[in-house]
């Protein structure tokens, strides 16, 4: 264990038998991992293939629609307008004294002056079967919109952060008309599409901020010493939305908006800045459906992988009494793990596709079985 100002080294060291114990004791684990992961990559075609088809069904009922006056017979339907939103109030930050009148939102970023951990390590497999663990961490002082607890640190001493009653924070207006009718929460709290905001006059500060307030760039400093910031001083920038051309996608209820639910129980309920036609708004939930369904898909194979990863684990422990053996032996559990992950993420998928969208699910289950074939010859050409 070695210590200095700004880092903090330890080491550890486990025995082959305890190293044995933990990888058989976290085959369950793995087992468990293993089998959620199923699960998990069904679910998440039918969840992709569902709401494609909530986007399409609300793409053929949407209804093109003015926003200059409250049309009753669109009442319960899903309509498309194009028009300005305006706040008929003053969204502020009190704390600060910044108002934005006509403004729809107005966002606080906040980053704190404070020491931040960082822990990096190095593992080495020593013979006989144990390793040593090298884990060093690192202290810096640095800009942050993260408040770091430093009663977490793994070296305490000298690495102190104070608790601040200062946060980022978000201010909306609580009366923003869209033409004839009124925002909603729903649509208001995804609504999103910030810009930089002007910072407060130092002379329009509070008389407590004032004092050691000074401009920088896109920053307002409270800081005594801004070229050379002390623990626990602060920064704020804003960003705002501004009044101005909106375009929505929603369901109308009287004059006003929620999320509709079509008969595949896809809500839809969208916003964004300037003129954006049907097709476009449509376009961009596609693209999004699609972007999460990547995403999930990648989660449920990692999510296999690891877990077979855990099942195989026993197997390197075991050879790690040499340690390059054991360096070979983990490289091909990994390998089979990795393959086994990629046939069996495949199959489920395609099974899943065969239940939701036939004719791709035939195409992923030719190239499972082109896995299972290349699985297969290598196991016979290490066998021999």
């Amino acid at each position: 264990m070695a210590n200095s100002n700004d880092s903090f080294t330890e080491t550890t060291s486990t025995g082959w038998f305890s190293r044995l114990g933990k990888s058989i004791s976290a085959v369950l684990f793995g087992i468990f991992l293993a089998l959620v992961s199923v699960p998990l990559l069904w679910w998440n075609e039918g969840r992709s293939v569902t709401t494609a088809k909530g986007l399409a069904e609300g793409a053929k009922v949407t209804v093109e629609a003015s926003a200059d006056q409250v049309d009753a017979k669109n009442d319960g339907k899903l309509i498309h307008m194009t028009a300005k939103v305006e706040a008929k109030d003053t969204v502020q930050d009190a704390e600060f004294g910044v108002s934005a009148p006509g403004f729809i939102k107005l966002k606080r970023d906040l980053e704190t002056y404070q020491w931040v951990e960082k822990e990096s390590s190095k593992t080495k497999t020593k013979v006989g079967g144990g390793e040593e663990t090298v884990k060093e961490y690192t202290y810096t002082k640095q800009w942050d919109d993260k408040a770091h607890n430093s009663d977490e640190f793994r070296n305490k001493i000298g690495h102190t952060n104070q608790p601040s009653t200062l946060t980022s924070a978000t201010f909306v207006t609580g009366q923003a008309t869209f033409s004839a009718y009124r925002l909603s929460d729903v649509l208001l709290s995804q609504w999103n599409d910030y810009v930089p905001h002007p910072l407060p006059a130092i002379d329009a500060l509070p008389e407590a901020l004032r004092a050691k307030a000074t401009l920088q760039g896109e920053w307002l400093v409270l800081s005594a010493t801004p070229d050379a910031p002390q623990l626990g001083d602060h920064r704020v920038r804003y960003q705002s939305i501004p009044a101005g051309e909106a375009s929505i996608l929603a369901r109308q209820i009287k004059d006003t908006f929620e999320a509709y639910t079509t008969s595949f129980g896809t809500s839809i309920a969208r916003i964004t800045t300037g003129l954006a036609s049907t097709e476009s708004m449509f376009a961009a939930a596609v693209s999004e459906n699609n972007i999460m369904t990547w995403i999930l898909r990648v989660v449920g194979f990692f999510a296999m992988f690891l877990g077979l990863v855990m099942i195989l684990a026993p197997l390197k422990v075991l050879a790690d009494v040499i340690p390059f053996v054991g360096s070979i032996v983990g490289a091909g559990t990994g390998f089979v793990a990795f393959l086994i992950a990629v046939i069996g993420s495949c199959i489920t998928i395609a099974f899943a596709w065969l239940y939701y969208r036939p004719l791709l699910g035939i195409g992923l289950l030719a190239v499972a079985g082109f896995g299972l074939y290349l699985l297969k010859g290598g196991l016979q050409k290490k066998a021999a």
